[in-house]
């Protein structure tokens, strides 16, 4: 440490580079460690776990071309016989689809007439829905086929059981969750016993606040667009697709509004995340890049400026490995000052884009690891010009002005 004083003289000679260098630092930390963090917090989103056999399942939505009167037949005899295609594990129907944007919200509350308590997700389905999603049941029981009951629309008001998700029985019982199975929950104010509670179930919308809520009735509906759920057994085999629709247009009238794989659903509901974190990914390898070419080249022009004082060193007894010490400590006092503003700006920032764009502050974690990259960093950048230096003989350095 005995060149701890002299570094610092000579910074105060020229404090202007100094002062460059620093804030050089400073807004490189404060950039990356936001951006590392927003870039991890949306591949943390676009991770998350649907719920569902992702890789097994495809939905069809269509409708039922006949009167109101014989659509609930129609609808039996469509289960009936998509159940019965070779390869198909299950299929069911339901009145929404996770992450496609097309489904309906409902108001929770444990007490009658009272305000609700949360916000969920809303599926209605046969007996078979769970089963066909592929989610987990994790307490209670699945629904029985008497349980099964069908409605034009708004199958939740005619409901008498229900199932929910872990993180909706959470919210509501906190770490006595599945006592909520026997409770009865009121949807939308009409009462309905649960009876199961399901590991994940995400909701229609990706970006909601409260997707992971989630509420299945044993109700189907017939009104307007149904969506048959179907689960096979292994991968979604195309021979299972076509057979699926050629059985449906057999009847007249069918149109097929939309047949996607489960993982295309997804794919599209988390795109714009998925965009922006490669968008960020590629502003931080930008970054690096940049701060570690800045920093070699205002440590090679510090260096060069000084070759006459290496020169004077080595030639008053001063090693190579002494040379480049001095100017790699020099770098670590720059860049822990640099370090230490940049912390400070970063919280400023953090905070700030939590209170505009309701986003989580980033982690002390994050700072301590930014500021251990960021002296490696300065340290590998600063490593070759103090090397080259102290390469140059006492006499070569002494003549150079």
């Amino acid at each position: 440490m005995k060149d701890f004083l002299p570094i610092l003289k000579s910074l105060k000679s020229n404090y202007i580079a100094a002062l460059l260098f620093i804030t050089q630092v400073a807004i490189t930390f404060t950039i990356l460690v936001n951006a590392i963090f927003l870039a991890l917090e949306k591949r943390e989103v676009i991770s998350r776990p649907s719920g569902l056999d992702e890789h097994n399942i495809f939905y069809v939505a269509t409708n039922l071309p006949v009167k109101d009167a014989e659509k609930k037949a129609l609808l039996e005899q469509d289960l009936l016989r998509l159940n019965a295609i070779n390869g198909v594990t299950s299929a069911a129907v339901s009145t929404g689809l996770p992450l496609t944007g097309w489904g309906r919200l409902v108001e929770v509350a444990t007490k009658p007439d009272t305000k609700y308590d949360t916000f969920s997700g809303y599926y209605g389905g046969d007996a078979q829905l769970v089963k066909s999603f592929g989610v987990e049941l994790i307490a209670g029981r699945h629904f029985k086929k008497e349980e099964e009951l069908t409605a034009r629309v708004d199958g939740y008001k005619i409901a008498s059981e229900a199932m929910v998700t872990k993180a909706l029985a959470k919210s509501l019982f906190d770490e006595s969750w599945e006592q909520i199975v026997g409770q009865t929950l009121y949807i939308n104010n009409k009462p309905q016993r649960i009876v199961g509670v399901v590991k994940t179930l995400q909701s229609a919308w990706p970006s909601w606040v409260v997707v992971e809520h989630g509420v299945i009735s044993a109700v189907k509906e017939t009104d307007g667009i149904v969506n048959f759920v179907i689960r096979t057994e292994s991968g979604v085999p195309t021979s299972v697709v076509d057979q699926t629709l050629s059985y449906l247009m057999e009847t007249h009238g069918r149109k097929i509004d939309k047949v996607e794989m489960f993982t295309d659903v997804k794919a599209r509901a988390y795109s714009a995340e998925n965009a922006a974190s490669k968008t960020l990914l590629g502003v931080i390898a930008g970054l690096l890049l940049v701060t570690t070419l800045g920093i070699y080249g205002q440590s090679r022009y510090g260096i060069v400026k000084r070759f006459k004082l290496i020169g004077i060193r080595r030639a008053m007894g001063a090693s190579k490995g002494e040379i480049i010490r001095y100017f790699m400590l020099e770098n670590v006092i720059l860049t822990c000052l640099g370090v230490i503003l940049g912390i400070i700006s970063a919280i400023v920032l953090s905070v700030a884009f939590s209170n505009v764009f309701e986003l989580g502050t980033v982690p002390m974690s994050y700072m301590i690891y930014g500021s251990v990259c960021t002296l490696l960093l300065g340290q590998v950048a600063v490593f070759y010009p103090a090397f080259r230096a102290a390469q140059l003989p006492p006499a070569v350095a002494t003549r150079i002005v």
